[in-house]
């Protein structure tokens, strides 16, 4: 594609050489014209950039270039003129002009320099937008995965919060794609040419929290070597994402608060108040309600924060859209490692992820189909490929909370519902997650008889690797210990 250029001069003789020396480029298309309203006209021929003499019968330069930058602002114009006074450049300047030339002697040098900026300008523009067109097509809505009527309620909910820039929350359990709708939200608002900077409120120690989110000034504490511009500072004009907010220490809370009620922010160690534009959205796998009652987290932060509420629903209240996600994971990785086209899901395969409880969701569902296509050992990939129910996997992480609650004493939860696979006939095996509560379907087994089980369970099945015992249970090694202790387990 040949970069347009429109030369707009009343001088015919000093157009015609600024032509003549810009179409030696052969990738320069240059247009001439010598008043400013035959250009206006022309705008339509989408320029990629205009010279444009500031002293011309009619409308004049000046002129000229305001109505040009009120309906095409994005377009670089570079100003010419035989007066190579201050105040006109000044002027010119501040309506909107790119560059200002002054006719004289070293004028076609400085132009040659001035158009090849211009040009790499105009690259960089278009490259961006291209890569804003792919980013916006991949976090679109329409993009999203899913079909079940659940999922489309998510997407009527998201397609609201596009309206306006309310604070939104996005709750669901781990794994059920909360960053995903974050960044379609941010992507497809009004917002989208803006920054999307994400914060992470549980991987940062909270010593360090307050510098992130708010920055601070150099010399403000032992090892603020330099001056750090804050995550709100970062985001300006665009979206911030606090992932985990749940997870955020109250005094921390106290600071976000002020700091939404007036959008103003000072620095860590610093006087300057700063203000900033930002929408915040926020994400959590915690019951805030319960934190709140637990005296954990602010109930006025609450009122802020979670004013426009979106729930995600578990992978498992899904239905067919499980399978529309795995097809979506195999075709994906497949187009990434071509070396495995070909590998596609068995009929088994199939009822084995509908069957399956997914505790971990879209992520443990994205992790078992990559998982499979390096397993399979053909292009049907069965059931057993998948390792949703081998007793050597890892525990899913609900799992694992259920059994530390009752390493330590705690209420123990209802486990997911997860159908054994059969071994082989006659084999009455039980997978390593499941714990037996009885000998009879109406025996009340105790607290302690039930943990004693669980810790002897998991010993008995790791062979008395007390540390992979530990690990499946969810619990810490020294506990471990002191349970295998006190329940006389330990050979």
């Amino acid at each position: 594609m040949k970069f347009k250029i429109y030369v707009v001069d009343d001088d015919r003789h000093y157009a015609r050489m600024l032509s003549f020396r810009l179409e030696k480029n052969v990738d320069h298309d240059v247009h001439v014209f010598n008043r400013g309203e035959e250009m206006l006209e022309q705008l339509s021929g989408e320029p990629d950039m205009i010279l444009l003499d500031i002293m011309m019968p009619g409308i004049g330069g000046m002129e000229t270039l305001r109505q040009l930058k009120e309906g095409h602002p994005e377009v670089p114009v570079v100003m010419i003129s035989a007066q190579g006074v201050i105040d006109v450049a000044v002027e010119a300047m501040q309506a909107g002009a790119y560059d200002y030339i002054a006719k004289g002697q070293d004028e076609l040098v400085k132009l040659d320099a001035v158009v090849k900026n211009v040009r790499e300008k105009v690259a960089m523009e278009r490259e961006l937008n291209n890569l804003r067109g792919e980013v916006k097509k991949r976090y679109s809505i329409s993009g999203l995965v899913g079909e079940s009527p659940v999922m489309q309620q998510v997407y009527k909910t998201i397609e609201k919060t596009l309206k306006g820039d309310l604070t939104v929350v996005v709750q669901g359990e781990s794994g059920t794609g909360k960053e995903l709708v974050a960044k379609a939200i941010h992507y497809n608002s009004a917002r989208k040419k803006g920054p999307f900077v994400i914060v992470n409120c549980a991987a940062i120690p909270r010593e360090l929290m307050e510098s992130e989110l708010f920055g601070h000034e150099k010399g403000s504490f032992t090892g603020a070597h330099a001056r750090k511009i804050g995550k709100f500072e970062q985001s300006d004009g665009g979206t911030i994402f606090l992932d985990e907010i749940g997870e955020l220490d109250l005094d921390l809370q106290a600071k976000l608060l002020r700091a939404l009620q007036s959008y103003d922010l000072t620095r860590v160690g610093g006087n300057e108040t700063i203000h900033f534009d930002t929408r915040v959205i926020s994400a959590t796998n915690r019951d805030i309600m319960a934190r709140i009652r637990e005296g954990k987290f602010r109930e006025d932060l609450y009122y802020r924060l979670f004013q426009f509420p979106i729930t995600l629903p578990p992978l498992r209240e899904r239905g067919q859209d499980i399978l529309r996600l795995a097809d979506y994971f195999l075709k994906e990785y497949i187009s990434k490692h071509p070396e495995f086209s070909g590998k596609h899901l068995s009929s088994s395969a199939k009822r084995s992820i509908l069957d399956y409880a997914w505790p971990g969701n879209v992520r443990e569902l994205k992790s078992a189909v990559e998982r499979a296509v390096l397993i399979a050992d053909s292009d049907e990939m069965q059931a057993d490929d998948l390792m949703l129910f081998d007793r050597v996997a890892v525990s899913p992480w609900i799992e694992r909370a259920v059994m530390a609650r009752a390493g330590e004493g705690g209420a123990v939860g209802m486990q997911p519902d997860r159908p054994p696979v059969s071994k082989g006939a006659g084999s009455s095996r039980m997978p390593a997650s499941a714990v037996v509560l009885g000998t009879d379907e109406q025996d009340i087994m105790s607290l302690d008889e039930l943990k004693r089980q669980a810790v002897e369970r998991a010993y008995q099945l790791c062979e008395g690797n007390v540390d992979r015992a530990a690990v499946e249970l969810g619990i810490g090694r020294a506990t471990m210990y002191r349970l295998l202790k006190k329940y006389d387990i330990m050979q």
